[in-house]
């Protein structure tokens, strides 16, 4: 009796996370999340330079690594994603989005904040 009520918990644990689908795992991406976020970025991207969060010249420099990252979606979505792909693209977002965040804190074009700069 000990052992099957030991045991059962443990078989419906294991169907469950048999039963759970890939995609629902974290970090893992279709294509129209992947397209979703690019085009999120490039929003964010803009709303930076409008803000004069960043320079017109850090703002060209992500909106080219976003162009790319576009390019290369499209090239990957030619034969459709494999999941090594996927995660290409995700960690270039990922890239991209910590450089967007380096830009916005690295205090460029503000007036007593850079001390190189009179």
């Amino acid at each position: 009796m000990r052992k099957f009520l030991v045991a059962a918990p443990l078989a419906l644990a294991t169907a469950a996370v048999l039963a759970t689908p890939a995609s629902a795992a974290p970090g893992s991406y279709n294509s129209a999340q992947i397209s979703r976020e690019i085009n999120q970025l490039d929003s964010r991207i803009d709303r930076a330079q409008a803000r004069r969060a960043i320079s017109p010249r850090e703002a060209n420099q992500l909106h080219r690594e976003v162009r790319q990252i576009k390019d290369l979606r499209a090239h990957y979505a030619r034969g459709g994603f494999t999941r090594a792909e996927l995660r290409t693209l995700n960690v270039r977002i990922d890239n991209v989005e910590r450089k967007l965040r380096a830009e916005r804190n690295d205090r460029n074009n503000r007036p007593g904040r850079n001390p190189y700069r009179r």
